[in-house]
């Protein structure tokens, strides 16, 4: 096992110890004729994460709202990469949206964790 790969087993062993266990929601494509489509269901994913709130020095009221959350996701927990078009969903059913930036702690292209900016 890499420096890194032990790594992540650790960030996946504290997000799960301290964090809760949800889920990614994601809306699939759409299917049938073009002229006539079905709209696609929201699916969700299970995953380990902890959130929490960003610090005064981190909000500017632009980018980073004082509303908006930061969420570590525990690689080893996911079956899908997050992706911007995504929600978080919280055990007690909280949704938000994922918004920019969304991002990948991959030192030396081993994945460790993710860093999303949530907001509802």
């Amino acid at each position: 096992m890499t420096f890194y790969a032990e790594m992540a087993a650790v960030a996946d062993d504290l997000i799960a110890e301290f964090g809760q266990l949800g889920a990614i929601r994601r809306t699939v494509a759409p299917t049938g004729p073009d002229y006539d489509p079905t709209p696609g269901a929201e699916v969700d994913y299970a995953a380990f994460f902890a959130v929490m709130d960003y610090t005064a020095r981190e909000i500017d009221g632009t980018r980073v709202l004082a509303t908006d959350k930061k969420a570590l996701l525990a690689v080893g927990s996911l079956t899908i990469t997050p992706a911007l078009d995504d929600k978080l969903v919280e055990a007690d059913g909280t949704v938000y949206r994922i918004v920019p930036p969304l991002k990948q702690l991959s030192p030396a292209g081993s994945p460790v964790m993710f860093e999303v900016q949530c907001r509802r």
